[in-house]
């Protein structure tokens, strides 16, 4: 991301980073746009053109940047399979009523790929790419780009998952997304992961909670003004910071390979993942090779 940006945004981006360190949860308006619900109507105005919130089953507030037009052919969508439209017809119906969403069909599941504008449409645009596989003991997996087309390129890799490079926007634990909220809350939380990303790269840190498993992990991730990964609510450099650096390289590298099955730097996106992006989704990978990619196990994986 670009860290010049606009000094309205700037100063957006910097209220978001402060509320959310403090435990706020903002609102996702329309197309994803990242805000609070006291924010005036001037300042709604200059960052989209229709923001208007709305309710999304799960309690979350989306909204719609995309043309009526756009809109409405989403809305009539149907899937082919009838076991994809059961699963996730409505659902996806949903998501297009409030964000540009497209949907590919495949054999395991569906592909859905949203466009967010999480600092308006003065902002930067980023691209998800979600496979929800039809078995439901697979959590979705998402890819984020922030640049599509021949020169195709993923966010960086802070809160990735190893070895995929997928989103890491919560834990099964924290209750975040709880399956019942569905794709159009699963979005909602990842157009909120991208301003945490961009708070990280323009202003130095993260804002609010994060999960760090291991010392190796924790300091090359962490800077000392961000919580700390043992989710103790203390700032890094007051808790396991000191700790961290005492532990030796070669014992923190192993620890890190029996928690993630490789080395820290192994981590980066199935090639389909981006050929994916750099045909602007005119190719959709198979959804069991992304599932399977540089897979550990000795079982195969069977959806």
């Amino acid at each position: 991301m670009d860290d010049s940006l606009p000094a309205e945004l700037l100063e957006h981006l910097k209220r978001l980073g402060q509320a959310i360190d403090i435990g706020q949860r903002p609102t996702v308006f329309d197309g994803g746009f990242v805000g609070f619900n006291s924010t005036d109507e001037s300042e709604v105005k200059s960052n989209v053109a229709q923001r208007t919130p709305h309710r999304s089953p799960a309690g979350s507030w989306a909204g719609r940047r995309a043309s009526a037009r756009t809109r409405a052919q989403a809305a009539r969508h149907h899937f082919r399979s009838d076991a994809l439209e059961g699963a996730y017809g409505s659902e996806f119906r949903l998501l297009a009523q409030h964000y540009e969403a497209i949907a590919s069909e495949d054999e395991n599941g569906l592909w859905v790929v949203t466009t967010s504008w999480p600092l308006g449409s003065y902002g930067p645009q980023v691209d998800f790419l979600i496979a929800f596989p039809r078995n439901c003991k697979f959590a979705p997996r998402g890819w984020a780009f922030q640049e599509t087309g021949s020169n195709a390129r993923l966010v960086s890799l802070k809160h990735t998952n190893f070895p995929d490079a997928s989103i890491c926007a919560y834990t099964d634990d924290d209750g975040a997304w709880p399956n019942s909220d569905g794709m159009l809350g699963l979005v909602d939380i990842f157009s909120i992961w991208m301003i945490k990303k961009w708070h990280r790269e323009v202003l130095g840190w993260w804002p609010g909670r994060q999960a760090g498993a291991c010392a190796l992990y924790r300091r090359l991730e962490f800077v000392a003004e961000e919580q700390c990964g043992c989710l103790s609510g203390l700032r890094y450099r007051d808790c396991h910071e000191d700790a961290d650096k005492l532990v030796q390289e070669e014992f923190a590298r192993r620890q890190f390979v029996s928690l993630f099955g490789g080395e820290y730097e192994d981590r980066q996106p199935p090639p389909l993942v981006i050929e994916a992006a750099r045909t602007r989704w005119r190719r959709m990978p198979r959804m069991a090779s992304v599932f399977m990619y540089r897979l550990r196990d000795t079982e195969p994986l069977m959806f």
